[in-house]
């Protein structure tokens, strides 16, 4: 496990648990999920990124290095790191530094913002961003591979639920397979 010293991220001890479920109704296809990852759009910054991997394997929350580059971030600079991820097969990716991000998952009023520190590393990815268990934990996240779908509790007591874009969780999903890393 890595920790990447900086500000300490806001509390959630005061937060009231919401009884989350998910039922029939919140599958949104009619095709068959049988591998689809949950891909969503999440505002960070001023932006709005898509293509964004909810992993919940992931002991990290990622930010790819050519979305960083992207994403023109001039009141923000990165903070050297050193150190690497590992995969889940041993590869080793050395992360360039790290960046604290506003970032907001739903929309208004049924969202959420919250302070996510991201790793930054310089490697080919059919995402722009993972977000993984900190992220996940930290909104408070359920995610249901099998609706295709996650739900969290709303600044305003109430669950929100978010669908994955199915279209573009495809088209990374073939992009990794025809140029695996």
């Amino acid at each position: 496990m890595l920790t990447i010293e900086g500000t300490v991220p806001q509390s959630n001890k005061d937060t009231i648990d919401l009884k989350i479920t998910f039922i029939q109704a919140d599958i949104s296809s009619t095709i068959p999920n049988l591998d689809d990852p949950v891909v969503i759009s999440i505002q960070t910054g001023e932006l709005l990124v898509r293509k964004v991997l909810l992993d919940p394997g992931s002991s990290a929350d990622v930010l790819f290095y050519s979305t960083f580059q992207k994403m023109k971030l001039y009141g923000k600079s990165m903070q050297p790191s050193f150190g690497e991820l590992v995969g889940f097969s041993g590869e080793k990716i050395p992360i360039k530094g790290y960046i604290w991000l506003k970032t907001t998952m739903g929309d208004t009023p049924l969202s959420q913002t919250i302070d996510i520190q991201y790793l930054i590393v310089d490697c080919p990815s059919p995402y722009n961003i993972i977000l993984g268990r900190p992220a996940l934990n930290m909104f408070r996240v359920v995610v249901s591979t099998l609706h295709l779908c996650v739900k969290f509790q709303a600044q305003d007591g109430k669950i929100a639920t978010l669908h994955s874009d199915r279209q573009q969780a495809r088209k990374c999903y073939n992009t990794s397979l025809k140029n695996p890393m």
